[in-house]
């Protein structure tokens, strides 16, 4: 999987430094000419596609492998739990509601699975991406580099404070969600009871105030989460948009550092390296979360 991870991110950096020789040495020079010939452009064009398809292809076989993966975590994880319950004494299940010992073996397990599927590959994946992309943007321009990383060191700040706000929210949504599993697997065992003794109205307003606690540590958790992303993607647009018009400024006064080639594909580089810190943003909640199951788990 971090082959195929390290692959799928090479690809897409030379990909976008491969841009910059297709402008400059391959569609500029045809530019106002009478009989232009297009086959060297079309092999160029063939060897771009190439390199992104190899990416395509690495990308696909780490998302399968990592499917299996975390199918098989979940399993064993599972399976050790239950082998687990086993051994407990009978005082433990006097004092936990089943239900919540429930919600650990469906909820708690599956966040894990999420994390291991989706956030850590992620995660994995935008980590190599920066690494080769901030590298590839060095090469192309050095002064583009540094304005992009300050926007960068902003973006990242600004995600620290709101995942600190989201992260004990998602713990207390998994534990009131496990509360309220247990009490809807005891209400339904004892309904019952519940009749014998007329206490219907009792049990709703129990209930109800268990579901509004759940309401409200997921209200809260996800308000965080979702105002991170797109304050990511509105960062990055405000860095394109500046990327655009410190290379053009460059381009003009000092033509010979940096040509149109150069700054199309440092945009593309610029891009290509924002997306995946906006990714491990987006990614801390997901981990946040599946490490309040696993807590409840172990």
């Amino acid at each position: 999987v971090c082959l195929c991870i390290l692959v799928s991110a090479l690809a897409g950096a030379a990909g976008s430094l491969f841009l910059r020789t297709l402008i400059d040495d391959y569609i500029t020079p045809l530019v106002g000419r009478s009989d232009p010939d297009f086959a060297p452009l079309l092999r160029a064009i063939l060897i771009m596609a190439g390199i992104y398809a190899a990416g395509v292809l690495a990308a696909f076989a780490q998302s399968r492998m990592m499917i299996v993966v975390s199918q098989d975590t979940q399993k064993r994880i599972r399976d050790d739990m239950f082998a687990a319950m086993q051994r407990l004494p009978l005082s433990y299940f006097d004092s936990h509601q089943h239900g919540d010992v429930m919600s650990r073996f469906t909820n708690d397990t599956d966040t894990l699975r999420q994390m291991l599927s989706q956030g850590v590959p992620q995660m994995l994946s935008s980590l190599a991406t920066i690494s080769v992309v901030f590298f590839a943007m060095l090469h192309v321009s050095l002064p583009l580099t540094g304005l992009v990383l300050v926007v960068v060191a902003l973006a990242l700040y600004a995600s620290r404070v709101i995942s600190r706000k989201s992260g004990g929210y998602f713990k207390e949504q998994q534990k009131t969600l496990g509360d309220v599993n247990g009490y809807v697997e005891e209400m339904m065992n004892g309904q019952k009871v519940v009749k014998v003794f007329s206490r219907e109205e009792a049990t709703l307003e129990r209930f109800g105030a268990l579901n509004q606690s759940l309401f409200d540590s997921a209200a809260n958790a996800n308000k965080y989460a979702n105002i991170l992303m797109p304050l990511m993607i509105n960062m990055g647009n405000i860095q394109f948009v500046l990327v655009a018009v410190v290379g053009g400024v460059i381009a003009v006064t000092h033509p010979h550092t940096l040509t149109l080639g150069a700054i199309a594909s440092f945009l593309q580089l610029s891009r290509s390296f924002s997306m995946p810190v906006n990714q491990v943003s987006q990614q801390f909640n997901s981990v946040i979360q599946a490490l309040a199951g696993a807590e409840r788990i172990f």
